[in-house]
């Protein structure tokens, strides 16, 4: 689907849930401080560098130092103005899914290895969205919400299992639908209309616009970084606000499904 109209229609058909004005004035609230040194402070250190080579270990310890020129670049972002090429560029290599044959593509997983200064800005905007994620995400989704495990939805499954078969009508049916690399399948154009309809606007949505403004990639390829090349769909894999994207896009899907 690349008619924006169509998109537009798209989700203006379905009912979603909408935050309350407060809600979205408290996401647009500036960014402090205290919350750059509180994500830079939980930076995993284990993690591969981005394309600028520097680390989360780098990050935490000079701090101090880092922290002035981090709020001021994030301003500077939510102001609109100019963003870093850092904030759009990723590394992207692969890891292999465990036990299984990596001589076959679909066993790799395609993870994105971001410069930290964007994933700390992103991190901000994941843990203000995370607070009030359950307010606009059905409880019927339980991947990467907070307090959710998927074992809810196999113990609704089993129930519901249980119940048709004490039925004398067995006519009832279970689809399995499994989305092949899910994350990279989101296009951008519709990506941003879900969170608008929700009530995302303003300073928080024009950040995430401007992350995926012009994203770009290299892929390694034997040890060798190949050209960048522009990225048109697909939330990255490694980015903090990625997941809770990826709900709020497949809330439309479920409330379309939910509907019918």
């Amino acid at each position: 689907m690349d008619n924006l109209e169509e998109m537009e229609k798209f989700v203006e058909k379905h009912n979603l849930p909408r935050l309350k004005q407060e809600e979205t004035e408290n996401i647009n609230r500036p960014i402090t401080s205290t919350e750059i040194e509180t994500v830079i402070k939980n930076l995993p250190t284990n993690k591969s560098p981005g394309p600028d080579g520097f680390t989360g270990k780098f990050y935490q310890t000079f701090t101090e130092e880092l922290t002035p020129i981090l709020l001021k670049l994030f301003q500077n972002i939510v102001e609109g103005g100019t963003h870093p090429n850092s904030i759009y560029k990723a590394t992207i290599t692969l890891t292999a899914k465990p036990d299984k044959d990596t001589t076959k593509k679909e066993n790799n997983r395609p993870a994105s290895l971001m410069n930290i200064d964007a994933k700390i800005l992103n991190k901000i905007l994941a843990n203000r969205i995370q607070q009030l994620i359950k307010r606009i995400i059905h409880h019927e989704q339980v991947g990467f919400i907070p307090g959710m495990q998927g074992f809810f939805n196999i113990c609704k499954s089993i129930n519901v299992i249980h119940h048709i078969n004490k039925l004398k009508n067995k006519n009832h049916r279970i689809i399995s639908i499994d989305a092949e690399k899910a994350f990279d399948r989101i296009q951008h154009p519709f990506m941003i209309k879900p969170p608008q309809k929700v009530g995302i606007e303003g300073t928080y949505l024009n950040i995430i616009k401007a992350i995926y403004e012009k994203p770009t990639a290299n892929i390694i390829l034997n040890g060798e970084k190949l050209k960048p090349f522009p990225l048109r769909s697909g939330t990255r894999q490694g980015c903090p606000l990625s997941p809770l994207l990826f709900n709020i896009v497949l809330e439309v899907l479920a409330t379309a499904i939910r509907e019918q």
